[in-house]
């Protein structure tokens, strides 16, 4: 009767052991291995971020890390197997920053942030890719060296034309006004007629630029020499 009793304690001791052995291995949520990334944007992207808001101001609405695939899709009527391939290039990428306008959320153009490791052959590669994208897409790209400080004027001046764009609803609102600077100029992009805007802010303010009279549809523009 002795051995039963002393297997039994030995059993309970031993099941005790295991028991609080498993219990420290095992994660508090156990299937879910995850932890906070942290802050949304790194110090640098955070100070460019700050100048940003400023540049833009109640024009537009800025977001952050948006994946590629939300903004650009594959075509339709492609096969099933390329459209996939398609989708797969752009699900894993995202842009720095997304300017859309306030009225619709529409997107105005997208921002890259160029720091130093935009100089290597993987991140070249990956630009030109997105450079390729944006201009199948007709999505205004805008790339941006990083700095240690930015000056509030230049950037203003970067994004000055696409935020003409976003101050007003539709530009076509305002396309009689704008019948007599037309010409013959027409879109590469969509091939409808080229009107002649103003840059009403920034360094760029007084100066003219031709935009597609397309527009939202078409967000082609083009400078004019002076």
């Amino acid at each position: 009767m002795s051995w039963v009793l002393i297997a039994a304690v030995v059993l309970v001791a031993i099941t005790f052991i295991f028991l609080r052995l498993f219990k420290k291995k095992a994660p508090s949520d156990a299937g879910y291995l995850y932890k906070s990334a942290g802050p949304l944007f790194t110090p640098a992207e955070r100070s460019f971020y700050g100048v940003l808001c400023r540049a833009v101001g109640s024009k537009a609405i800025i977001f952050g890390k948006v994946r590629v695939a939300d903004i650009a899709i594959p075509q339709k009527g492609l096969p099933k197997s390329e459209w996939q391939k398609a989708f797969n290039k752009v699900s894993g990428k995202h842009f720095d920053f997304v300017i859309c306008n306030s009225d619709d959320l529409s997107v105005v153009c997208v921002i890259e942030l160029d720091d130093g490791s935009h100089k290597s052959e993987k991140r070249n590669r990956r630009d030109t890719f997105l450079k390729g994208v944006c201009s199948a897409a007709n999505i205004p790209l805008v790339q941006v060296p990083a700095k240690k400080g930015y000056v509030l004027g230049d950037i203003q001046e970067l994004l000055a034309p696409y935020l003409d764009f976003a101050e007003s609803k539709h530009l076509k609102e305002g396309i009689s006004e704008d019948r007599k600077d037309k010409s013959e100029k027409i879109c590469p992009k969509c091939s409808s007629p080229m009107v002649v805007r103003v840059a009403k802010k920034g360094n760029n303010a007084g100066k003219k630029f031709w935009a597609c009279s397309a527009y939202p549809k078409c967000r082609h523009i083009e400078a004019i020499a002076s």
